[in-house]
Protein backbone atom coordinates (compact mmCIF):
# COMPACT_ATOMS: atom_id res chain seq x y z
CA UNK A 1 0.00 0.00 0.00
CA UNK A 2 2.90 2.34 0.73
CA UNK A 3 4.34 1.77 -2.75
CA UNK A 4 0.92 2.21 -4.39
CA UNK A 5 0.29 5.42 -2.46
CA UNK A 6 3.65 6.89 -3.46
CA UNK A 7 2.99 6.03 -7.11
CA UNK A 8 -0.48 7.52 -6.90
CA UNK A 9 0.64 10.91 -5.59
CA UNK A 10 4.06 10.70 -7.30
CA UNK A 11 5.83 11.41 -4.02
CA UNK A 12 8.77 9.68 -2.30
CA UNK A 13 11.33 10.44 0.38
CA UNK A 14 14.84 9.47 1.44
CA UNK A 15 17.54 10.16 4.01
CA UNK A 16 21.15 10.54 2.98
CA UNK A 17 23.66 9.72 5.73
CA UNK A 18 26.68 11.99 5.44
CA UNK A 19 28.85 9.95 7.78
CA UNK A 20 28.81 6.60 5.97
CA UNK A 21 27.39 7.63 2.54
CA UNK A 22 24.35 5.35 2.77
CA UNK A 23 20.86 6.16 1.57
CA UNK A 24 17.57 5.07 3.14
CA UNK A 25 14.88 5.62 0.47
CA UNK A 26 11.14 5.01 0.61
CA UNK A 27 9.74 2.03 -1.31
CA UNK A 28 8.49 4.14 -4.20
CA UNK A 29 11.67 6.15 -4.65
CA UNK A 30 12.84 4.46 -7.84
CA UNK A 31 9.43 4.69 -9.51
CA UNK A 32 8.95 8.40 -8.77
CA UNK A 33 12.42 9.27 -10.07
CA UNK A 34 12.05 7.02 -13.11
CA UNK A 35 14.89 4.64 -12.19
CA UNK A 36 14.97 1.29 -13.96
CA UNK A 37 14.11 -1.74 -11.81
CA UNK A 38 17.17 -2.96 -9.88
CA UNK A 39 19.10 0.31 -10.23
CA UNK A 40 20.34 1.34 -6.76
CA UNK A 41 19.46 4.74 -5.34
CA UNK A 42 22.42 7.08 -5.96
CA UNK A 43 24.37 8.42 -3.04
CA UNK A 44 23.56 11.95 -4.25
CA UNK A 45 21.31 13.57 -6.82
CA UNK A 46 24.16 15.07 -8.84
CA UNK A 47 24.30 12.01 -11.04
CA UNK A 48 20.58 12.29 -11.89
CA UNK A 49 20.22 16.03 -12.55
CA UNK A 50 20.80 17.66 -15.91
CA UNK A 51 23.66 20.22 -15.94
CA UNK A 52 21.25 23.15 -16.12
CA UNK A 53 19.72 22.14 -12.76
CA UNK A 54 23.00 21.82 -10.87
CA UNK A 55 23.15 25.48 -9.69
CA UNK A 56 19.77 25.01 -7.99
CA UNK A 57 20.93 21.78 -6.35
CA UNK A 58 24.15 23.45 -5.12
CA UNK A 59 22.08 26.28 -3.60
CA UNK A 60 19.91 23.73 -1.78
CA UNK A 61 22.97 21.91 -0.37
CA UNK A 62 24.51 25.21 0.70
CA UNK A 63 21.35 26.12 2.63
CA UNK A 64 21.07 22.69 4.25
CA UNK A 65 24.73 22.11 5.20
CA UNK A 66 26.09 25.57 5.87
CA UNK A 67 23.02 27.56 6.87
CA UNK A 68 21.49 24.49 8.50
CA UNK A 69 17.98 25.31 7.36
CA UNK A 70 15.20 23.90 5.22
CA UNK A 71 15.42 24.54 1.48
CA UNK A 72 13.79 23.47 -1.75
CA UNK A 73 14.39 23.52 -5.49
CA UNK A 74 13.17 22.06 -8.79
CA UNK A 75 15.45 19.59 -10.56
CA UNK A 76 15.26 18.35 -14.11
CA UNK A 77 16.43 14.76 -14.31
CA UNK A 78 18.29 13.09 -17.14
CA UNK A 79 16.62 10.56 -19.42
CA UNK A 80 14.51 10.34 -22.57
CA UNK A 81 11.43 11.46 -20.63
CA UNK A 82 12.70 14.52 -18.82
CA UNK A 83 11.18 14.60 -15.36
CA UNK A 84 10.92 17.64 -13.14
CA UNK A 85 11.22 16.86 -9.43
CA UNK A 86 10.52 19.24 -6.59
CA UNK A 87 12.95 18.57 -3.74
CA UNK A 88 12.24 19.78 -0.19
CA UNK A 89 15.19 19.03 2.14
CA UNK A 90 16.16 19.70 5.74
CA UNK A 91 19.26 18.92 7.82
CA UNK A 92 19.29 16.21 10.48
CA UNK A 93 21.69 16.99 13.36
CA UNK A 94 21.92 16.88 17.13
CA UNK A 95 21.17 20.10 18.98
CA UNK A 96 24.15 22.39 18.42
CA UNK A 97 26.02 19.69 16.46
CA UNK A 98 27.01 19.24 12.83
CA UNK A 99 24.73 18.02 10.04
CA UNK A 100 25.04 14.25 9.84
CA UNK A 101 22.16 13.52 7.43
CA UNK A 102 19.82 15.13 4.91
CA UNK A 103 16.16 14.22 4.81
CA UNK A 104 14.24 15.08 1.65
CA UNK A 105 10.78 14.68 0.13
CA UNK A 106 10.69 14.46 -3.68
CA UNK A 107 7.55 15.15 -5.71
CA UNK A 108 7.18 14.55 -9.45
CA UNK A 109 5.84 17.88 -10.82
CA UNK A 110 6.52 17.12 -14.49
CA UNK A 111 2.88 17.36 -15.62
CA UNK A 112 2.24 20.49 -13.57
CA UNK A 113 5.36 22.13 -14.97
CA UNK A 114 4.36 21.34 -18.53
CA UNK A 115 0.82 22.59 -18.03
CA UNK A 116 2.16 25.78 -16.52
CA UNK A 117 4.58 26.20 -19.43
CA UNK A 118 1.76 25.66 -21.93
CA UNK A 119 -0.43 28.16 -20.08
CA UNK A 120 2.37 30.72 -20.05
CA UNK A 121 3.02 30.14 -23.75
CA UNK A 122 -0.69 30.51 -24.49
CA UNK A 123 -0.81 33.70 -22.43
CA UNK A 124 2.22 35.08 -24.26
CA UNK A 125 0.67 34.22 -27.62
CA UNK A 126 -2.64 35.77 -26.57
CA UNK A 127 -0.87 38.97 -25.56
CA UNK A 128 1.05 38.97 -28.83
CA UNK A 129 -2.14 38.47 -30.83
CA UNK A 130 -3.93 41.15 -28.83
CA UNK A 131 -1.09 43.60 -29.40
CA UNK A 132 -1.10 42.74 -33.09
CA UNK A 133 -4.87 43.16 -33.31
CA UNK A 134 -4.68 46.50 -31.52
CA UNK A 135 -1.91 47.66 -33.84
CA UNK A 136 -3.83 46.54 -36.93
CA UNK A 137 -6.99 48.18 -35.64
CA UNK A 138 -5.11 51.41 -35.06
CA UNK A 139 -3.61 51.31 -38.55
CA UNK A 140 -6.96 50.37 -40.08
CA UNK A 141 -8.73 53.15 -38.20
CA UNK A 142 -6.12 55.67 -39.30
CA UNK A 143 -6.42 54.47 -42.88
CA UNK A 144 -10.19 54.72 -42.71
CA UNK A 145 -9.94 58.26 -41.38
CA UNK A 146 -7.61 59.06 -44.26
CA UNK A 147 -9.88 57.69 -46.99
CA UNK A 148 -13.14 58.82 -45.37
CA UNK A 149 -12.30 62.31 -44.11
CA UNK A 150 -14.82 64.35 -42.22
CA UNK A 151 -15.36 67.06 -44.81
CA UNK A 152 -18.64 68.92 -44.41
CA UNK A 153 -20.24 70.21 -47.54
CA UNK A 154 -23.62 70.16 -49.21
CA UNK A 155 -25.09 68.80 -52.38
CA UNK A 156 -28.21 70.90 -51.88
CA UNK A 157 -27.43 72.93 -54.99
CA UNK A 158 -28.14 69.76 -56.94
CA UNK A 159 -31.31 68.91 -55.01
CA UNK A 160 -29.93 66.38 -52.52
CA UNK A 161 -29.34 66.74 -48.78
CA UNK A 162 -27.27 64.08 -47.01
CA UNK A 163 -26.79 62.71 -43.51
CA UNK A 164 -24.36 59.97 -42.45
CA UNK A 165 -24.16 57.72 -39.40
CA UNK A 166 -21.32 55.30 -38.74
CA UNK A 167 -21.04 52.84 -35.85
CA UNK A 168 -17.94 50.64 -35.40
CA UNK A 169 -18.13 46.91 -34.77
CA UNK A 170 -19.59 46.43 -31.28
CA UNK A 171 -17.69 43.15 -30.73
CA UNK A 172 -14.33 44.90 -30.78
CA UNK A 173 -13.08 42.75 -33.67
CA UNK A 174 -11.74 45.76 -35.50
CA UNK A 175 -12.67 48.32 -38.10
CA UNK A 176 -14.82 46.94 -40.88
CA UNK A 177 -14.91 47.56 -44.59
CA UNK A 178 -17.91 49.91 -44.90
CA UNK A 179 -17.40 52.76 -47.34
CA UNK A 180 -19.51 55.40 -49.06
CA UNK A 181 -19.21 58.16 -51.58
CA UNK A 182 -21.38 61.24 -52.22
CA UNK A 183 -19.91 63.56 -54.78
CA UNK A 184 -20.96 66.19 -57.27
CA UNK A 185 -19.52 65.65 -60.74
CA UNK A 186 -18.47 68.37 -63.17
CA UNK A 187 -21.58 67.80 -65.31
CA UNK A 188 -23.83 68.55 -62.31
CA UNK A 189 -24.90 64.98 -61.68
CA UNK A 190 -24.15 63.22 -58.38
CA UNK A 191 -22.33 60.00 -57.57
CA UNK A 192 -23.93 58.24 -54.60
CA UNK A 193 -22.51 54.90 -53.47
CA UNK A 194 -22.21 52.70 -50.42
CA UNK A 195 -20.43 49.37 -50.06
CA UNK A 196 -19.10 46.81 -47.64
CA UNK A 197 -15.75 45.09 -48.19
CA UNK A 198 -15.36 41.57 -46.88
CA UNK A 199 -13.95 41.01 -43.40
CA UNK A 200 -12.53 43.32 -40.74
CA UNK A 201 -9.29 45.06 -39.97
CA UNK A 202 -6.52 46.17 -42.27
CA UNK A 203 -7.40 43.87 -45.19
CA UNK A 204 -11.00 45.07 -45.27
CA UNK A 205 -10.03 48.74 -45.03
CA UNK A 206 -7.41 48.29 -47.76
CA UNK A 207 -9.98 46.74 -50.11
CA UNK A 208 -12.48 49.42 -49.16
CA UNK A 209 -9.97 52.13 -50.05
CA UNK A 210 -9.19 50.49 -53.39
CA UNK A 211 -12.84 50.25 -54.40
CA UNK A 212 -13.72 53.73 -53.22
CA UNK A 213 -10.82 55.44 -54.97
CA UNK A 214 -11.27 53.33 -58.10
CA UNK A 215 -14.90 54.38 -58.30
CA UNK A 216 -13.94 58.02 -57.75
CA UNK A 217 -11.71 57.83 -60.82
CA UNK A 218 -13.93 55.67 -63.01
CA UNK A 219 -16.93 57.95 -62.62
CA UNK A 220 -15.14 60.62 -64.66
CA UNK A 221 -15.38 58.39 -67.73
CA UNK A 222 -19.07 59.39 -67.85
CA UNK A 223 -19.92 55.68 -68.20
CA UNK A 224 -23.34 54.55 -66.91
CA UNK A 225 -23.54 52.99 -63.46
CA UNK A 226 -23.89 49.54 -65.03
CA UNK A 227 -20.46 49.88 -66.60
CA UNK A 228 -18.93 51.37 -63.44
CA UNK A 229 -20.11 48.36 -61.44
CA UNK A 230 -18.80 45.99 -64.11
CA UNK A 231 -15.36 47.60 -63.93
CA UNK A 232 -15.30 47.53 -60.13
CA UNK A 233 -16.18 43.83 -60.18
CA UNK A 234 -13.34 43.03 -62.57
CA UNK A 235 -10.92 45.02 -60.42
CA UNK A 236 -12.00 43.13 -57.28
CA UNK A 237 -11.63 39.79 -59.10
CA UNK A 238 -8.09 40.69 -60.14
CA UNK A 239 -7.24 41.60 -56.55
CA UNK A 240 -7.53 38.03 -55.20
CA UNK A 241 -9.99 35.40 -54.10
CA UNK A 242 -10.62 37.08 -50.74
CA UNK A 243 -11.36 40.50 -52.25
CA UNK A 244 -15.14 40.39 -52.30
CA UNK A 245 -17.48 43.25 -51.51
CA UNK A 246 -21.08 44.33 -51.88
CA UNK A 247 -22.10 47.74 -53.15
CA UNK A 248 -24.92 49.99 -54.29
CA UNK A 249 -23.72 52.44 -56.94
CA UNK A 250 -26.05 55.22 -58.04
CA UNK A 251 -26.03 58.35 -60.16
CA UNK A 252 -28.54 61.10 -59.53
CA UNK A 253 -29.70 63.24 -62.48
CA UNK A 254 -30.90 66.53 -60.95
CA UNK A 255 -32.38 67.88 -64.18
CA UNK A 256 -34.82 64.93 -64.21
CA UNK A 257 -34.97 64.15 -60.52
CA UNK A 258 -33.97 60.59 -61.43
CA UNK A 259 -31.94 58.10 -59.41
CA UNK A 260 -30.32 55.25 -61.36
CA UNK A 261 -28.62 52.53 -59.32
CA UNK A 262 -27.05 49.09 -59.51
CA UNK A 263 -26.91 46.58 -56.71
CA UNK A 264 -24.00 44.13 -56.41
CA UNK A 265 -25.04 41.64 -53.75
CA UNK A 266 -26.00 44.51 -51.42
CA UNK A 267 -29.26 45.12 -49.52
CA UNK A 268 -31.68 47.22 -51.56
CA UNK A 269 -32.05 50.85 -50.45
CA UNK A 270 -35.19 52.01 -48.65
CA UNK A 271 -37.49 54.77 -49.95
CA UNK A 272 -39.37 56.98 -47.48
CA UNK A 273 -42.37 58.52 -49.23
CA UNK A 274 -45.78 59.68 -48.04
CA UNK A 275 -45.19 58.37 -44.52
CA UNK A 276 -44.30 54.85 -45.69
CA UNK A 277 -41.03 52.92 -45.92
CA UNK A 278 -40.59 50.57 -48.88
CA UNK A 279 -37.68 48.98 -50.70
CA UNK A 280 -36.55 50.57 -53.91
CA UNK A 281 -37.26 48.33 -56.90
CA UNK A 282 -34.49 45.87 -57.73
CA UNK A 283 -32.68 46.27 -61.06
CA UNK A 284 -34.13 44.21 -63.93
CA UNK A 285 -33.17 40.59 -63.38
CA UNK A 286 -32.60 41.18 -59.67
CA UNK A 287 -29.51 42.34 -57.77
CA UNK A 288 -26.24 41.49 -59.44
CA UNK A 289 -23.48 39.25 -58.16
CA UNK A 290 -21.23 40.35 -55.29
CA UNK A 291 -18.09 42.17 -56.45
CA UNK A 292 -15.01 39.98 -56.77
CA UNK A 293 -16.75 36.61 -57.20
CA UNK A 294 -16.75 36.09 -60.99
CA UNK A 295 -15.21 38.37 -63.63
CA UNK A 296 -16.99 39.87 -66.62
CA UNK A 297 -20.41 39.98 -64.98
CA UNK A 298 -23.20 42.13 -66.44
CA UNK A 299 -25.10 44.51 -64.16
CA UNK A 300 -28.38 46.28 -64.78
CA UNK A 301 -29.76 49.47 -63.24
CA UNK A 302 -33.12 50.43 -61.81
CA UNK A 303 -34.56 53.92 -62.24
CA UNK A 304 -36.53 55.76 -59.55
CA UNK A 305 -37.95 59.27 -60.05
CA UNK A 306 -37.69 61.17 -56.77
CA UNK A 307 -40.48 63.44 -55.58
CA UNK A 308 -40.06 66.40 -53.27
CA UNK A 309 -38.96 65.35 -49.74
CA UNK A 310 -38.42 61.72 -50.73
CA UNK A 311 -35.72 60.12 -48.59
CA UNK A 312 -33.53 57.24 -49.77
CA UNK A 313 -31.61 55.19 -47.22
CA UNK A 314 -28.41 53.45 -48.32
CA UNK A 315 -27.01 51.21 -45.57
CA UNK A 316 -24.58 48.40 -44.89
CA UNK A 317 -25.86 44.98 -43.85
CA UNK A 318 -24.55 45.49 -40.32
CA UNK A 319 -27.58 47.72 -39.71
CA UNK A 320 -30.05 44.85 -40.06
CA UNK A 321 -28.27 41.48 -39.99
CA UNK A 322 -28.28 39.50 -36.77
CA UNK A 323 -27.00 36.01 -36.03
CA UNK A 324 -29.49 33.17 -36.59
CA UNK A 325 -32.13 35.42 -38.17
CA UNK A 326 -33.81 35.27 -41.55
CA UNK A 327 -32.81 37.99 -44.07
CA UNK A 328 -36.47 38.70 -44.83
CA UNK A 329 -37.13 39.22 -41.13
CA UNK A 330 -34.14 41.59 -40.96
CA UNK A 331 -35.52 43.64 -43.86
CA UNK A 332 -39.01 43.72 -42.32
CA UNK A 333 -37.54 44.92 -39.03
CA UNK A 334 -35.80 47.77 -40.87
CA UNK A 335 -38.93 48.82 -42.78
CA UNK A 336 -41.05 48.73 -39.62
CA UNK A 337 -38.53 50.83 -37.69
CA UNK A 338 -38.06 53.31 -40.54
CA UNK A 339 -41.84 53.73 -41.01
CA UNK A 340 -42.51 54.06 -37.30
CA UNK A 341 -39.85 56.73 -36.85
CA UNK A 342 -41.15 58.55 -39.91
CA UNK A 343 -44.58 58.82 -38.29
CA UNK A 344 -43.25 59.92 -34.91
CA UNK A 345 -40.73 62.47 -36.24
CA UNK A 346 -41.91 63.69 -39.64
CA UNK A 347 -39.78 66.87 -39.60
CA UNK A 348 -37.24 65.85 -42.25
CA UNK A 349 -37.40 69.06 -44.23
CA UNK A 350 -33.97 70.34 -43.18
CA UNK A 351 -30.53 68.88 -42.61
CA UNK A 352 -30.86 68.80 -38.81
CA UNK A 353 -34.09 66.82 -39.07
CA UNK A 354 -32.57 64.38 -41.56
CA UNK A 355 -29.52 63.81 -39.37
CA UNK A 356 -31.68 63.34 -36.26
CA UNK A 357 -33.80 60.78 -38.10
CA UNK A 358 -30.72 58.85 -39.27
CA UNK A 359 -29.27 58.83 -35.74
CA UNK A 360 -32.58 57.65 -34.27
CA UNK A 361 -32.97 54.85 -36.84
CA UNK A 362 -29.49 53.46 -36.15
CA UNK A 363 -30.09 53.71 -32.40
CA UNK A 364 -33.42 51.86 -32.80
CA UNK A 365 -31.85 48.96 -34.72
CA UNK A 366 -28.55 48.83 -32.85
CA UNK A 367 -28.04 46.37 -30.01
CA UNK A 368 -25.75 43.83 -28.33
CA UNK A 369 -26.36 41.21 -31.02
CA UNK A 370 -24.79 43.30 -33.78
CA UNK A 371 -21.57 41.73 -35.09
CA UNK A 372 -20.54 44.18 -37.82
CA UNK A 373 -19.98 47.87 -38.31
CA UNK A 374 -22.90 50.01 -39.49
CA UNK A 375 -23.05 52.78 -42.07
CA UNK A 376 -26.23 54.65 -43.01
CA UNK A 377 -26.30 57.27 -45.77
CA UNK A 378 -29.60 59.16 -45.90
CA UNK A 379 -30.42 61.18 -49.02
CA UNK A 380 -33.33 63.68 -49.10
CA UNK A 381 -34.64 65.09 -52.35
CA UNK A 382 -35.06 68.84 -51.84
CA UNK A 383 -37.14 71.33 -53.76
CA UNK A 384 -34.17 72.75 -55.66
CA UNK A 385 -33.75 71.31 -59.12
CA UNK A 386 -31.38 73.10 -61.51
CA UNK A 387 -32.56 73.90 -64.98
CA UNK A 388 -30.99 71.84 -67.79
CA UNK A 389 -30.05 75.11 -69.48
CA UNK A 390 -28.26 76.48 -66.41
CA UNK A 391 -24.51 76.65 -66.88
CA UNK A 392 -23.10 75.43 -63.60
CA UNK A 393 -19.38 75.92 -62.96
CA UNK A 394 -17.26 72.91 -63.84
CA UNK A 395 -15.85 72.43 -60.37
CA UNK A 396 -15.70 69.54 -57.95
CA UNK A 397 -17.37 70.00 -54.60
CA UNK A 398 -15.92 68.30 -51.55
CA UNK A 399 -16.88 64.75 -50.61
CA UNK A 400 -19.69 64.19 -48.14
CA UNK A 401 -18.18 61.84 -45.64
CA UNK A 402 -18.39 61.05 -41.95
CA UNK A 403 -19.59 64.11 -40.03
CA UNK A 404 -18.82 64.49 -36.35
CA UNK A 405 -22.45 63.82 -35.44
CA UNK A 406 -22.40 60.49 -37.26
CA UNK A 407 -19.71 58.86 -35.15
Amino acid sequence: MAVAAQKLVRTCWAEWNVADGTVAPSLGFGHVLGLAPGVPVPADLLALAVPASLPELYRLLYDVFLRKRRSECALRLKGGYERVIRVVAEPARPRGGPVWAVRAVLVDITDDTRRRALAEAAGTEARRQRARAEALAEVADSLREAVLPRSPGGLASSGIDTAVVYRPDSTGSGVGGDWYKARKLPDGRLLLALGDARGHGLDAVTLMAKLRHALAGLVYTDAPVEQLTHWLNDMACDDGVESTATAVIARYHPERGLLRLTCAGHPLPVLLRDGRATLLPAPPGGPGLTLGVLPDQPYSASETPLAEDDVVLLYSDGLIERRATDPDEDTTRLLDAAGDLLRTRPALRDHAGLQAYADALVARLDGPHRSDDVTLLALRHTTHRPSPDTDEPDIEEPDIDEPETGR
